[in-house]
C-alpha cells in the first residue's frame, strides 16, 4: 500500500475491521489497522478524502469515502460482508462474500515479519487471481506467489504442500 500526493494505492492486501482495536496495547501493531465507526477506508487516509486504486484485496468490514473522493478497483477484490466499496461484481471482483465462504482465519503469526490473517484451505479468496495477474510475487511473509495455478486475494498465499 502506498498514498503519494492525494493517491491511495492498495495492492494485495487485507484490509480488516477491528472493533476496539488501536488501544495503548498495540492491538493491531504491524498490520493495518482501521479501527472506526466510518469503516475500513476512512481510516486509511484519515477519512479518504483522496482518490484510491484498489486490486487484489481482501476488505472485511465497510468503505467509506469523503465527497469527491473515488474508490477505483483494478480488480480480484473480495469485499466481506457488504457492497460498499463501489467493486465491479460482473466482473473479476467479489462483494457480499459471507464471512464462512471468506474463512479469514484471526490475525496471528504465520510467519514473516509481521502478523497475517491466513486463509482457510476453502476460502474463496484461494486461486482466484489468475497467475498473469498476480501483480506481487510474494506475499506479506515473503512466500513465493503463486503457490498453484493462481494467486489468492489478499495479503497471505496459501501454501500448497510439493
Amino acid at each position: 500500500m502506498r498514498y503519494v500526493f492525494g493517491f491511495l494505492c492498495v495492492r494485495a492486501s487485507a484490509l480488516v475491521s477491528f472493533p476496539g482495536c488501536g488501544d495503548s496495547a498495540g492491538t493491531c501493531a504491524g498490520t493495518v489497522c482501521p479501527c472506526t465507526e466510518q469503516g475500513i477506508l476512512a481510516a486509511i487516509a484519515g477519512g479518504l478524502s483522496s482518490n484510491t486504486e484498489i486490486a487484489n484485496t481482501l476488505i472485511d468490514g465497510d468503505c467509506v469515502t469523503e465527497a469527491g473522493a473515488t474508490t477505483t478497483s483494478n480488480g480480484y477484490n473480495i469485499e466481506s460482508p457488504g457492497d460498499t466499496c463501489g467493486f465491479d461484481p460482473d466482473g473479476t471482483d467479489m462483494v457480499n462474500v459471507s464471512t464462512d465462504d471468506l474463512e479469514l482465519r484471526p490475525l496471528q503469526g504465520n510467519g514473516g515479519p509481521t502478523e497475517t490473517h491466513a486463509l482457510g484451505e476453502d476460502s474463496v479468496a484461494i486461486d482466484h487471481i489468475p497467475a498473469v495477474d498476480c501483480e506481487v510475487d510474494e506475499d506479506q511473509r515473503g512466500i513465493e506467489r503463486p503457490q498453484g495455478d493462481a494467486c489468492d486475494v489478499g495479503a497471505f498465499e496459501l501454501e500448497v504442500a510439493p
